[in-house]
């Protein structure tokens, strides 16, 4: 089974996709800010079953706790340090497209504009194939 890391920082959101990626047959782990997502990310990158693939919301608090546009790249940044090979896609709250092109960059396989989770779901089956 796939193993997701999922970090936002919106509880309800996390929740949701959780579920529908649990239902789906994946494993998730969640995170609600970088510190925390590296955290995770690394803790499993030293275990026998690392990450699979990475969800990482675009627009959460930073590694100095502060909320910031475009945090999540320095999380994708900092998660490629620890796995070059990482699949990771940024989830956007709605459709920014220079900001998401950024992303894709910076090492993410795909950007996603969150709202649709089934599309989701297709997204990461088609990354993982």
């Amino acid at each position: 089974m796939p193993k997701v890391l999922l970090v936002d920082d919106e509880a309800l959101v996390r929740r949701s996709m959780q579920k529908t990626l649990i239902r789906k047959g994946f494993v998730v782990e969640t995170a609600e800010n970088c510190s925390q997502g590296l955290e995770v990310f690394k803790a499993a990158a030293e275990s026998d079953t690392p990450f699979d693939l990475a969800l990482l919301d675009l627009n959460m608090p930073n590694f100095d706790g502060v909320p910031a546009h475009a945090a999540g790249l320095e999380l994708l940044s900092a998660l490629l340090e620890v796995d070059p090979n990482l699949a990771a896609v940024v989830l956007t709250a709605y459709d920014e497209v220079d900001t998401a092109k950024d992303a894709v960059q910076r090492g993410a396989r795909s950007y996603f504009v969150k709202g649709r989770e089934q599309g989701l779901v297709d997204l990461i089956n088609e990354i993982l194939g």
